[in-house]
């Protein structure tokens, strides 16, 4: 006999859900209004996304969550049983109503197929009643996962949407500079220092600089509005998308895969599910199969952790030498500066020094949200948000 848990159908589409929510400020949070201050509930509602309010705009105005919240009041406090009784009710409900034709009747293919149909659906609830071994808190702790996978997913969003802005900044200088070379490139054919090829690549490039804008800012753009959909605001709608928060590296001060692994133990959904649902399977063969399962679940949470906090540290690594380099290139631009003002260098030289300045910025800027980025999927791991495939 099969395992299977109720509800993973409606989970499975669970982002594409998200993206047919509302504005906060005139969509219905999920929770009543005695559910926070009137200060929390200003701020969740203003027309500005920060970071640090994104579980929660996730919680009150993401419509799968909310769609999840209806849904459940279904199996609220229910056991197996009582679950596999409603699928056995539905399966005769499907019975009942099946009409088989005769071969006189008008449309007899397609009511005949019809009533096939409805009777197939009718065996698989019953298949699914037999097979049951879900309750309301494994449901619970499904919809629960799917929320914090919604919370994870939109910081991600958010912090993507800030990289993505970096890499426009370096794209505008890498125009600029390639724009400056096109004219020094024309300018020297015009002298006879230069052909016709070399002015034809120079335009390519500047061409190729264009483009590469183009194709960032339209991500930036799919980017935010998946973003503000999955906050709860409609997709053509403007809010401001608050600055990322400073990052704060001696967070990894306090991680330790060790220490912490009771606590990515106890609070991992997916371990939860599986320990409850050996708690109601009868059968033996699938008490062993499910005992096996919840020992690779706690070796991959450990796996897991561990990875994580590998990441952390090699973020931060490449966040101290992208930072060390940024100096070094203050320094630089600095004396080009200087050269510049005073005549000693060209434009192009000083659009150069520029561009790879720039450039250094953005790199320790982009590194920065990296350790962000892996800094909070450690975090989620410890609230249970490891995906254990």
């Amino acid at each position: 006999m099969k395992m299977r848990r109720a509800g993973l159908g409606f989970l499975s589409a669970s982002l594409a859900a998200a993206l047919a929510a509302g504005a906060p400020a005139t969509v219905l949070a999920a929770s009543p209004e005695f559910a926070r201050t009137a200060e929390e509930w200003a701020a969740l509602r203003d027309n500005t996304l920060e970071y640090e309010e994104i579980p929660d705009l996730i919680h009150e105005y993401n419509s799968t969550v909310q769609n999840n919240m209806v849904s459940y009041d279904d199996y609220r406090g229910k056991d197996a049983n009582e679950i596999a009784d409603d699928y056995r009710e539905a399966a005769q409900t499907l019975y009942d109503s099946i009409e088989w034709p005769s071969e006189d009747d008008s449309g007899y293919a397609m009511l005949y197929s019809a009533a096939e149909t409805a009777q197939a659906q009718a065996r698989q609830m019953e298949k699914m009643a037999d097979d049951n071994v879900s309750d309301g808190m494994i449901i619970k702790w499904q919809y629960d996962q799917v929320e914090a996978s919604l919370s994870s997913t939109a910081q991600n969003l958010m912090n993507q949407y800030y990289q993505l802005q970096e890499n426009l900044k370096t794209a505008q200088s890498g125009k600029e500079l390639a724009e400056a070379s096109l004219q020094a490139v024309q300018t020297q054919a015009s002298l006879g220092m230069a052909t016709n090829n070399d002015v034809l690549t120079a335009q390519e490039a500047v061409k190729t600089a264009e483009a590469g804008i183009i194709s960032i800012q339209s991500s930036i753009q799919s980017v935010k509005q998946n973003l503000q959909v999955m906050t709860g605001w409609a997709y053509n709608s403007q809010p401001e998308i608050a600055p990322m928060p400073q990052v704060d590296v001696t967070r990894i001060d306090s991680m330790n895969p060790e220490t912490d692994l009771e606590k990515a133990l106890e609070t991992n959904y997916t371990l939860m599910i599986d320990k409850r649902t050996l708690e109601n399977t009868d059968d033996a063969a699938n008490q062993q199969i499910a005992r096996q399962t919840i020992a690779n679940d706690e070796q991959k949470i450990a796996s897991g952790l561990t990875d994580l906090y590998n990441q952390v540290l090699q973020a931060r690594d490449s966040y101290n030498q992208a930072q060390s380099a940024l100096a070094l290139e203050e320094q630089n631009m600095a004396a080009t500066q200087t050269r510049y003002d005073l005549g000693m260098v060209s434009r192009l030289e000083y659009l150069q020094a520029q561009n790879t300045y720039v450039q250094s910025q953005a790199d320790f800027r982009i590194q920065e949200l990296s350790l962000q980025a892996a800094m909070d999927a450690y975090d989620w791991v410890l609230k249970g948000s490891l995906t254990l495939s």
